[in-house]
């Protein structure tokens, strides 16, 4: 064999150097350990958070009433709350829903300070703000001026989906019916 030629070569001696250092490496249990992590590393899928949102209800200002859906009776339901984005990304809030019966917000903002002015629709890293959502239950399933209980999912933008338990909606009363007088 031709020596001369072998390292005359930079790239031959480079790898074969690296060959011989990964080859002892991996005689001991610590260099195994690291060979498999660095492969696995290299095969891994991106990194996708599957928590993003901390969400706190504020009782005080969320409330049910009474409303009429095209002279359907419905639910109108207002949250109110405040929630902060717990990891290192940027996050946004795309929806919430109620589950039971199934119903999609109409409307939800994030809010500085009850300033619907924000810069950007999303929340940077371990940013908090107020949060508003609004929805219109198709079927009444609350008494009239009573508290109702349900849970509430805001879903993200990696479809993580933040499931808020026994979340209470105090009952505005009633409206007072007019009494019609008739001619």
């Amino acid at each position: 064999m031709n020596w001369s030629a072998f390292l005359a070569n930079p790239w031959t001696i480079t790898i074969g150097s690296g060959l011989v250092v990964v080859a002892v490496s991996a005689r001991f249990k610590a260099g195994r350990q690291f060979w498999r992590k660095f492969w696995a590393f290299l095969r891994s899928k991106p990194f996708v958070p599957t928590e993003t949102l901390r969400i706190v209800q504020d009782i005080r200002q969320s409330f049910w009433s009474l409303g009429s859906s095209d002279g359907v009776p419905s639910m109108n339901v207002v949250f109110e709350g405040h929630v902060t984005n717990i990891s290192n990304r940027p996050s946004k809030i795309l929806r919430a829903e109620i589950p039971k019966p199934p119903t999609i917000s109409t409307m939800m903002m994030l809010c500085d300070d009850h300033v619907a002015r924000r810069h950007g629709d999303g929340l940077l890293p371990f940013e908090s703000a107020d949060i508003h959502a609004m929805f219109f239950v198709q079927a009444v399933v609350a008494e009239a001026g009573k508290p109702w209980k349900t849970t509430l999912i805001f879903v993200d933008q990696y479809n993580n989906r933040h499931k808020i338990k026994n979340c209470v909606f105090r009952g505005l009363p009633p409206p007072p019916k007019q009494n019609t007088v008739g001619s």
